[in-house]
């Protein structure tokens, strides 16, 4: 009987810590097969969910390597989907981010989620067409070569490549904006793409943006580099354009580089061909004739009559240039000029007379120079 009563009067005492304990658990159990609903509901994917499948069809273009993130932010971007986050969380939760394939997609506005994911999943369909644009092309000579390729009109790529309106991070790094020849020379990746041609140039210069933002930002010794040489974005994309153009063989791009910089510290201008060719329209063309009346053309982009960078970029440079301006070599030379052998090799020397020797054809080259 006494141990009748210690229990009666233990829960008695307790009565109010054990209602709310049996109350939690019941809450807690509540919530679990909520949230176990909620999370298969989340996470399913339904390919038969409904939606008009006649409706505002989006062309998706996913170039390889893109990060779920990257993914996401198209999706964003084209409307297709309400939140960034909520994608990445669906695509973590149910494995799907590890399936998604590059390539070109075609998606229809209010597509699920889910369907979308299965899209991507499942691969591309669209049809491409491959194109590689060369280190060193400008933009006159990738639209030469669009046409071509019957990718679209070179006129209108020519035109893509002086809009404003890109989702392109790197916009108000551009200086001399309304004096340059195109906005975006220079800060189009060249490389190997697959393009729909149904895009047209904007398609293009979308992709070809999107490549350089990728290359910038996943080398980010680079800006650490730009930084300690107190150099801006356009000065590198700038002399980096010069160097692919005036080094035919990789080793002197670091050489190109520091003549270049040498020649500013003294006070010289650069005095590059290859900008006066571009300021006549004339570079890619085969006619490398530059004549001494050329030299006063009236062009910002004119660097025997300027000192310093030209105005802008003179074509679209790779890996190679853009390294060597934040890594150029050691050296006092002031001048460089091509050997008459056709090895694209150059001599670089400080001393003037070894630089008109060559000019004239009267320099003597010794082995092993």
């Amino acid at each position: 009987m006494n141990f009748i009563n210690f229990i009666f009067g233990l829960i008695t005492r307790n009565i109010k810590r054990i209602l709310s304990l049996l109350l939690a658990a019941i809450l807690i159990a509540g919530v679990a097969v909520v949230g176990y609903d909620l999370a298969y509901d989340f996470t399913r994917i339904d390919k038969y969910e409904t939606y008009d499948k006649n409706g505002e069809q989006v062309i998706l273009d996913i170039p390889e390597g893109s990060s779920v993130s990257e993914i996401s932010a198209m999706l964003k971007e084209k409307d297709l989907i309400e939140s960034e986050l909520l994608f990445r969380i669906k695509a973590k939760l149910t494995g799907a981010e590890e399936d998604f394939q590059y390539g070109v997609y075609t998606l229809i506005k209010g597509m699920p989620m889910e369907v979308i994911m299965v899209e991507l999943q499942e691969g591309a369909k669209e049809e491409s067409v491959t194109i590689t644009i060369p280190e060193g092309w400008s933009v006159r000579q990738i639209a030469r070569y669009l046409e071509e390729k019957e990718i679209c009109l070179a006129s209108d790529f020519e035109e893509a490549c002086n809009r404003t309106d890109y989702n392109f991070d790197y916009y108000d790094l551009l200086t001399n904006a309304s004096s340059r020849e195109f906005l975006l020379e220079g800060y189009l990746w060249p490389d190997t793409y697959e393009v729909i041609p149904a895009n047209g140039a904007e398609g293009v210069v979308k992709r070809m943006l999107r490549e350089f933002e990728r290359k910038w930002e996943n080398n980010g010794e680079w800006t650490e580099r730009m930084k300690e040489m107190g150099l801006t974005l356009d000065e590198v994309m700038t002399m980096a354009s010069c160097i692919e153009r005036e080094a035919q063989v990789s080793y002197e791009a670091p050489m190109v580089a520091r003549t270049l910089f040498n020649r500013m510290d003294e006070g010289m201008t650069w005095g590059l061909n290859s900008t006066i060719l571009y300021a006549m329209g004339k570079e890619g063309t085969g006619d490398d004739t530059v004549l001494y009346s050329d030299l006063e053309i009236k062009s910002g982009y004119n660097t025997y009559m300027y000192l310093g960078y030209p105005v802008g970029p003179i074509c679209n440079p790779g890996r190679t240039a853009i390294e060597a301006v934040l890594e150029p070599a050691e050296g006092d030379w002031l001048y460089f000029i091509a050997y008459e052998d056709g090895t694209g090799e150059h001599l670089f020397t400080s001393d003037y007379s070894e630089f008109e020797a060559v000019f004239n054809g009267t320099y003597a080259r010794e082995d092993g120079e």
